[in-house]
């Protein structure tokens, strides 16, 4: 499971990468399939306390790992990248059923979760059955998991409306400049706002940096954030002829 012969084993889109997706996209349809059913179970807090347990004792293993390797850097380390940000911000909305965080961060934190899972930038490209194969996979995916869990088991779906597409693109802007600040201060590359994480990610399509900062905000962002808005907008249109019906 730490065996460092894995190193460049992975393959994006492999067979260990999709059953990987496979396993969590599996998860989030049964949460939607059986979404009422665990809203009214006597263990729905059983059950929102365990996903934000688990997305935050992964979070402590990574960096355990990476003490124990001699690779943790206050430069490197910190849950300062948009996923890690999604690891911390779920297990908090979680927790507390903020509706108004969980407005202001939904889209950016899902996104950036979604994109990671189908174009992984695994360290060393460790493959399967590393250990870092499975972090990777289950950080990204219980982001995933946990904020379908919060949209459909909370039904905080009910009141997401256009604005707070652009509540998330003001916070991803006030979250850039902070972690632009941060990675100044410490040599870091948090939010890869100082470099890509490698080749064969998404940010691939946006050009080399500096560009694909400023792409990213001006074409990206745009367009990811309206298709994960769409159903959305497709529910309040049905809703609007069911009314005019």
């Amino acid at each position: 499971m730490f065996n460092p012969d894995l190193e460049n084993t992975f393959v994006s889109f492999g067979p260990s990468h999709v059953y990987a997706v496979v396993v969590v996209f599996s998860i989030i349809a049964l949460l939607i399939v059986n979404q009422q059913r665990i809203r009214n179970s006597k263990y729905v807090d059983v059950l929102r306390y365990t996903l934000a347990t688990l997305i935050i004792l992964q979070e402590i293993s990574l960096n355990v790992y990476r003490a124990v390797i001699g690779e943790w850097s206050i430069a490197t380390s910190l849950p300062l990248h948009l996923c890690g940000l999604g690891v911390l911000s779920t297990a908090i909305i979680l927790i507390t059923k903020s509706e108004k965080l969980f407005q202001s961060v939904f889209f950016i934190m899902l996104i950036g979760a979604v994109m990671a899972l189908l174009t992984p930038a695994i360290d060393y490209n460790l493959g399967f059955p590393h250990y870092r194969y499975f972090q990777f996979f289950t950080s990204h995916g219980l982001i995933a998991i946990n904020f379908t869990f919060i949209l459909f088991i909370f039904n905080y779906q009910k009141n997401i409306r256009y604005r707070h597409v652009l509540y998330n693109f003001v916070s991803l802007m006030v979250i850039a400049v902070v972690i632009l600040g941060i990675d100044l201060l410490v040599d870091g590359n948090y939010m890869y706002l100082m470099g890509k994480p490698g080749e064969g990610t998404a940010l691939d399509i946006f050009g080399a940096w500096p560009w694909y900062i400023l792409n990213i905000f001006l074409f990206g962002l745009p367009v990811f954030f309206h298709v994960f808005y769409l159903p959305f907008f497709i529910r309040d249109f049905r809703r609007k002829r069911r009314v005019l019906a």
